[in-house]
């Protein structure tokens, strides 16, 4: 029998838990090959899909239900057979779309496994129901205890880390690196230059800085794939809007958020797919408005995740139409290359700004920010005292700790805090000139 401590720990996974921090490593250290979550609005009952090598080289493909709660063989309960015998069916109805070979397979064996236990009859309901379809010899019932009895013959390191073999860190360690050297392959990076930074991540403490250009950011990634995501003009600019911040950041929070509300459905996923793929904040609002909106579960009266997108698309919207209006407006004054160089060089002071922090010990303190013409070109400084400068000079205050609501615990300022905030008294001022444009144009 199961040590009770060990099962207690099982017990209190939930499924994500039980997918990534259990399932995952086991199938490998038994053999399986290239286990993929595959949990998400195309799973069609699938949580887990890997596979073996069978005896004439072909491959044996498994799909794993993973649960986190006690299964019983009720109809009725949401736990019991009806529930269990619907994911089964679809692991064996529905093909899998193979990510390695790119090409669709059948399901030749589902595991059903449970952190927890398996109650008296449960087995045998599902079992007396496959059989009529000659289902029942490919299915394994794994049970908490027996989860158990198998983490501790292949992969005893979930209990203790360091039981871990050398040659499974090896491994993992290559792996990594692999994964690595693809990812910067795949941006552009060539061959020399990735394995120089990755000898300098691996033996240096002095690891490559990462710079994410403006109209560039990392929007999704899962298991089985990592995307990066882009922003044309004018829109790949910080500047800060009442309504939603940035155009940039409001813009890859609804596509994000969208992203994840459709795990809640599958009715709609072509029109969804339209959407997500715009690059055009405008166009993505647009196309949202025609082929979304109104569908569910995006409906005015929506909620949970629906609601959460849709309250961040509705953001975007007033953003983008303050944000259409200043653009307008600066073009009119000859100032839109002005603004947008202005704008973009606050983030090359975010170095000064971190190194600022670390030392900072004022629980209240003000920064100077005056503007240096080069040209036609202007450039930001930080001054830490009012500076005697003449230039025009921004002035923004803050306080060592931010408490976001009210009763809540408060946390540090960060450098994000405070170049957004200086964005915000740039973009006011942006806004004044663009006001002042208009009402000369109106006047004349």
């Amino acid at each position: 029998m199961a040590d009770p401590e060990k099962l207690r720990k099982l017990g209190e996974l939930d499924e994500k838990g039980l997918r990534e921090d259990v399932l995952l490593p086991l199938l490998t250290r038994l053999g399986c090959k290239a286990p993929t979550i595959y949990h998400g609005p195309q799973e069609r009952g699938k949580d887990i899909i890997t596979y073996t090598d069978g005896l004439l080289g072909q491959r044996e493909y498994l799909a794993v239900i993973a649960k986190a709660v006690d299964l019983s063989g009720s109809v009725s309960s949401s736990t019991g057979l009806s529930a269990v015998l619907h994911q089964v069916q679809q692991c064996f109805d529905i093909p899998y779309e193979d990510l390695f070979g790119m090409t669709k397979v059948s399901i030749n064996r589902v595991w059903i496994v449970t952190s927890k236990r398996i109650l008296r009859g449960a087995e045998t309901s599902i079992f007396s129901t496959l059989e009529k379809n000659n289902l029942g010899k490919l299915i394994r019932f794994i049970s908490g205890e027996k989860l158990a009895d198998l983490i501790d013959e292949k992969y005893p390191a979930f209990w203790d880390e360091s039981l871990e073999p050398a040659n499974v860190l090896r491994e993992q360690k290559a792996q990594l690196i692999r994964f690595c050297q693809d990812l910067l392959s795949a941006l552009g990076g060539n061959q020399s230059d990735i394995k120089v930074t990755l000898n300098e991540v691996l033996h240096s403490y002095n690891a490559p800085k990462v710079t994410i250009p403006s109209d560039r950011t990392l929007t999704r990634l899962t298991p089985y794939r990592v995307e990066l995501d882009s922003i044309p003009e004018p829109y790949a600019y910080d500047f800060q809007t009442r309504n939603c911040g940035s155009i940039r950041s409001a813009f890859f929070e609804a596509k994000q958020k969208l992203f994840y509300a459709m795990f809640d459905l599958e009715e709609i996923v072509e029109h969804y797919g339209e959407v997500i793929d715009e690059t055009n904040p405008k166009k993505f609002l647009d196309a949202f408005e025609e082929k979304l909106s109104q569908d569910y579960p995006f409906f005015p009266n929506s909620y949970g995740r629906a609601a959460d997108a849709r309250q961040a698309i509705e953001y975007l919207y007033l953003g983008l139409t303050e944000f259409m209006a200043l653009q307008s407006g600066l073009r009119e004054a000859g100032r839109w290359e002005w603004a947008t160089a202005l704008v973009t060089s606050v983030s090359v002071l975010e170095p000064d700004i971190k190194s600022f922090l670390q030392h900072l010990e004022k629980d209240e303190f003000t920064l100077y920010w005056p503007v240096d013409d080069t040209g036609s070109t202007p450039l930001l400084r930080l001054e830490y005292a009012e500076p005697r400068t003449k230039n025009l000079t921004f002035i923004t205050k803050h306080t060592r700790k931010i408490e976001l609501f009210r009763g809540t615990s408060a946390r540090s300022v960060t450098s994000r805090d405070i170049t957004c905030e200086v964005q915000r008294v740039i973009t006011e001022y942006l806004a004044e000139l663009a006001r002042k444009a208009k009402v000369k144009g109106e006047v004349v």
